[in-house]
């Protein structure tokens, strides 16, 4: 019976060494990744009309709009309320009417972006998402900026063959006194 158990692991190690074999074999098959070092990470969605783009390490959630946002009284009208997220109380700003646009009209394609600040976390509101973007760094504009409201939270800008896309700042939105003070004075 030992002998049985040992042709057992011997046949078991062949088969896992041709396995590794095969595998390596297919991965020369297998495409390189289409990110490269050099490339920017971020999530782009749409902001009044503009295309922007926020870099991944600063949105920790995405999230359909939920469905009940309780009104906070006494705020500003982009100040949506508060939503119960898994237990936890997160407020919800209408990002697009805080840059001085108008409401976000929700529908499916609606998303809340919870980012997170000093150890509190906040969701905006995009009336959509486009997706995770990977952009060359040769791409970056040198010097770009853009005027108004938006202009105050966008640090970067690339050109691409599909437009300008500039990097909406989730950190500087959160750091920015404005924004901190909700409630109507």
């Amino acid at each position: 019976m030992a002998g049985d158990g040992a042709q057992d692991i011997q046949d078991v190690l062949q088969r896992l060494a041709e396995v590794d074999r095969r595998s390596r074999e297919q991965e020369s098959l297998v495409p390189a990744t289409m990110v490269k070092e050099e490339d920017w990470q971020g999530l782009a969605f749409v902001l009044d009309g503009v295309k922007v783009i926020s870099a991944m390490n600063e949105i920790r959630e995405l999230l359909p709009y939920p469905e009940s946002v309780t009104r906070v009284p006494g705020t500003k009208n982009w100040m949506l309320g508060l939503a119960n997220i898994r237990g936890e109380l997160l407020p919800v700003v209408d990002l697009q009417q805080f840059i001085g646009g108008g409401a976000v009209v929700v529908d499916d394609r609606s998303r809340v972006l919870v980012i997170r600040n000093r150890g509190a976390s906040t969701g905006l509101l995009v009336s959509s998402v486009l997706g995770m973007r990977h952009l060359p760094i040769s791409k970056q504009i040198a010097d770009a900026h853009f005027d108004g409201t938006l202009g105050r939270y966008v640090y970067d800008v690339f050109g691409l063959e599909d437009g300008v896309w500039p990097v909406f700042s989730m950190a500087a939105l959160a750091n920015d006194e404005h924004f901190m003070t909700a409630a109507k004075q």
